[in-house]
């Protein structure tokens, strides 16, 4: 198992093309991952929260995201990426 699942909260978006491929089999482009954690509303960090553009990486809720991906895997319920 990925370090990103066990138990971490936060991850960047990098970070999360991992948990993507491991529910979807394939990894979607970066574009398309930000698109889907802005439409799903994931609470987002960053590391400096005095820097609004630049500043350091955004980390964005590793359970959310998880959450969100595994209600769209539900037979029937799939969503294209």
């Amino acid at each position: 198992m990925s370090e990103i699942t066990n138990g971490a909260r936060c991850a960047t978006l990098q970070q999360l093309r991992e948990l993507f491929k491991l529910h979807l089999g394939h990894t979607p482009c970066d574009l398309t991952i930000r698109t889907r954690l802005d439409e799903w509303k994931v609470p987002r960090f960053k590391a400096n929260p005095a820097a609004k553009k630049g500043g350091g990486p955004c980390y964005y809720s590793v359970a959310h995201v998880e959450k969100q991906l595994r209600s769209r895997m539900l037979p029937g319920r799939l969503v294209a990426l």
